[in-house]
């Protein structure tokens, strides 16, 4: 079935639920189908994503977010209502991931920029060491 909008945290697709995403200025909630991710793939993989994007049925992004993290709260439900078989009367049930996102409080914030800071001196050092081994070897010459 193809006619399924995508929710992608990262580069991982999965398929969306009907009604499937509740996130408003502060935070919500995405609900998705599992696949065949297991529950504590999908944990660290919303724990490290940075965007949360919104696929439509063409293929193209409806909506993209880098504001939101991560709440640490993960919900999977058996047998969840997707929509009904093609005879129009059965439900179609598969099973679902229900993941809450908030917006970064102050502590997540001051967290994030550390690391950003720790790496940008990393990168710095490296920068200069390579203009050391270039000033030395042009000395050499």
């Amino acid at each position: 079935m193809n006619n399924i909008e995508k929710i992608k945290f990262g580069d991982q697709l999965f398929d969306l639920v009907p009604n499937g995403v509740k996130l408003g200025e502060t935070g919500g909630t995405v609900t998705f189908q599992k696949g065949t991710a297991s529950f504590d793939q999908i944990k660290a993989l919303l724990k490290a994503n940075v965007e949360i994007s919104q696929i439509a049925l063409s293929g193209n992004t409806d909506w993209a977010r880098e504001d939101l993290v991560y709440a640490k709260r993960l919900t999977e439900e058996s047998d969840y209502v997707i929509g009904k078989d093609e005879d129009g009367v059965a439900d179609r049930k598969a099973d679902v991931i229900i993941a809450y996102f908030k917006t970064p409080d102050l502590q997540e914030r001051v967290a994030a920029l550390e690391a950003e800071n720790a790496e940008i001196k990393k990168d710095n050092e490296s920068l200069k060491t390579t203009v050391g081994t270039l000033v030395l070897s042009s000395l050499e010459v």
